[in-house]
């Protein structure tokens, strides 16, 4: 699985979509969309704060971003 399947599961499982995500993350819809593609990183709060919201640790998202 990756960071985007694993973020699609997310939000269908807590009936969200990825803009309120983004909103919860306090970032905007394209910079939420091109980090979750890998084209740009999470900076370290973003990423903590979206560790959270899907229930797993840094080390699991920072493999989740690397598969």
């Amino acid at each position: 699985m990756n960071l985007s399947e694993k973020v699609g599961e997310y939000a269908e499982k807590n009936n969200e979509t990825r803009d309120s995500i983004a909103d919860k993350l306090g970032i905007s819809r394209s910079s939420f969309f091109n980090k979750v593609r890998g084209s740009y990183e999470f900076s370290l709060s973003e990423a903590y704060k979206l560790s959270r919201l899907l229930g797993v640790s840094l080390d699991e998202l920072h493999e989740l971003t690397v598969s």
